[in-house]
């Protein structure tokens, strides 16, 4: 369940993942600056791949929750583990647009599935850490993207 918010700090590990995580979003959204116009639309090819990959990375978190969490029934099990396929399917969608098209729709559907993860932890407990984590990490992958979709 959401509870009050808590001071234990994030794992390590999920920290240094996560934030290495970050880094092609970050240089890939800032060679935008450096190299040519005509690299672009190269830079954002890889962008919104990675983008698609990290995105179905995210989606598939809520099938494990689902799988190993003791607090639910079979309905909800099968709401999560449905709903865990959705970013993985979207990616691929975008992964079929064009490229300013797919980077917005790849930088919604982090949105939106943070807005998920936050309504599985109104119902369900997952760790403290959790959603403290994906809120910093969603916010700079949305503007990494956002700002590629527009350069």
């Amino acid at each position: 369940m959401l509870s009050p918010p808590s001071r234990s700090p994030v794992p390590s590990a999920p920290l240094w993942l996560g934030a290495g995580g970050l880094v092609p979003f970050i240089v890939l959204t800032g060679a935008l600056w450096i190299v040519p116009v005509e690299y672009h639309p190269t830079l954002q090819d890889w962008l919104r791949t990675y983008a698609a990959v990290i995105l179905s990375f995210v989606g598939a978190v809520h099938w494990g929750i689902a799988m190993l969490h003791r607090d639910m029934n079979d309905q909800d099990r099968a709401v999560v583990m449905g709903w865990s396929v959705v970013p993985g399917l979207v990616a691929w969608v975008a992964l079929l647009m064009s490229l300013r098209p797919g980077l917005t729709l790849t930088g919604a559907m982090f949105v939106i599935h943070y807005t998920m993860d936050r309504q599985l932890a109104t119902r369900f407990p997952i760790p403290d850490w959790y959603l403290r984590l994906r809120s910093g990490l969603t916010i700079i992958v949305v503007a990494c993207l956002g700002i590629a979709a527009i350069r």
